[in-house]
């Protein structure tokens, strides 16, 4: 929902009056207004009534997918093409961000299959009617992996590949729609409070089915009951910091950053405990870690329920070989593979927790002593294949 911009008044207060007593004293002449009572050097400022921040519809009225409305006067078309030419910064910044592939990437699919093909899920990673060749006119017995398929005349299959595309976000009822208010584009302009705010990144980042005991997307929700929202800060301020660049071909500016980054690395403090830095063959080396969540405003990781993050704890020779089996842990939400979709598991890091790792590594006598690593992983993964590896800590020990 949009939010009205504050207003500000001044209403005097009224004064109230009574029968005077013996002590009191009556003035020989009232004032007949506060201000010709006061010096002239003190007289009140007078606070004018600011007037309403210029607000557009909101961004998603109905269900997802939407029409966006007529191109605005002065764009070519509404593919993320058009906006290259001016916003060309901000363009090259999304062309590798999770939005624009979040058609194209290949792990999607593997997702839908999953739960069905579900039209839900695909409206989300397409979110403009124009984008889909065949749109659901209504869903059998009210099972969204069962749509009632029409064609859509009005596909475009250009604007299908662009994802969760600028048009998606940025463009309704023939305006383009920003933070702040613009008055020299050379194209309409509305100014929309909900474009900064947490409630649109709801829209595809918080999904409910029916029957079922837990939202399949919470990521709002879990948002909504932190200490982050409570401090008022929003998804935009970690996933969109400020950036100073080119907002347009001819205006410098601060600006939103649109690569949308999502860094477990800067979302978790991994801190380990260790006994030596001595490993001695053919016997236990114990291992303590800790895991804080002390970056992430929901939980690690969130989001689809199909995305697990697993941690590895590994000791690595001077040739990158592994000398013993690694202490590893998984976190991952779990839910049922069929509706309800009902919640099986969760042990996930919730924002400002911890989790507590602590496993034993034994190297083989017949490895050769010498300098070795401790390599601190974490590793994505989708349908159990790692899609993403990032190295969190590197500590040099001894092998004797």
């Amino acid at each position: 929902m949009l939010l009205d911009a504050p207003t500000s008044s001044v209403t005097p207060a009224a004064a109230e009056t009574g029968p005077l007593i013996e002590e009191d004293v009556a003035p020989e002449a009232a004032p007949t207004s506060v201000d010709e009572a006061l010096p002239t050097e003190l007289q009140p400022i007078v606070i004018e009534t600011p007037p309403e921040v210029p607000t557009a519809p909101p961004l998603f009225e109905s269900a997802l997918p939407i029409d966006p409305g007529p191109i605005p006067e002065g764009l070519p078309n509404l593919s993320a093409q058009g906006c290259n030419s001016c916003h060309y910064e901000v363009h090259q910044q999304w062309v590798d961000s999770p939005h624009a592939t979040a058609w194209s990437n290949p792990n999607i699919e593997t997702a839908f299959e999953r739960v069905g093909d579900a039209t839900a899920c695909r409206s989300c990673h397409l979110p403009l009617s124009m984008q889909h060749a065949e749109l659901a006119k209504g869903y059998h017995e009210g099972d969204p992996t069962r749509p009632e398929l029409v064609p859509n005349h009005g596909w475009d299959p250009t604007i299908m590949t662009e994802g969760v595309t600028c048009t998606a976000c940025h463009v309704r009822d023939g305006k383009i729609l920003s933070t702040r208010a613009i008055t020299d584009a050379p194209h309409p302009m509305a100014q929309s409070a909900e474009l900064a705010s947490s409630s649109m990144c709801a829209t595809c980042h918080q999904l409910s089915w029916a029957e079922s005991d837990h939202p399949i997307y919470d990521t709002y929700g879990e948002w909504s009951r932190s200490g982050y929202a409570d401090a008022g800060v929003r998804c935009q301020d970690c996933h969109m910091p400020p950036e100073a660049g080119l907002a347009t071909a001819s205006r410098f500016a601060a600006m939103a950053s649109h690569q949308l980054e999502s860094d477990p690395g800067r979302a978790l403090s991994v801190l380990v405990d260790l006994n030596s830095v001595v490993v001695n063959r053919g016997e236990s080396w114990p291992l303590k870690i800790r895991v804080q969540n002390t970056g992430a405003g929901h939980a690690v990781p969130t989001g689809s329920p199909f995305k697990k993050l697993r941690l590895s704890a590994t000791l690595i020779d001077s040739k990158g070989r592994e000398l013993a089996s690694p202490v590893v842990r998984e976190y991952a939400r779990t839910i049922q593979n069929e509706p309800p979709w009902s919640l099986i598991s969760d042990d996930r890091i919730l924002p400002g927790e911890e989790s507590l790792i602590q496993g034993e590594i034994v190297v083989s006598q017949r490895k050769r002593s010498g300098p070795i690593n401790l390599v601190i992983q974490l590793d994505k993964t989708v349908a159990e294949e790692v899609v993403e590896s990032t190295i969190l800590q590197t500590i040099p020990l001894t092998l004797q």
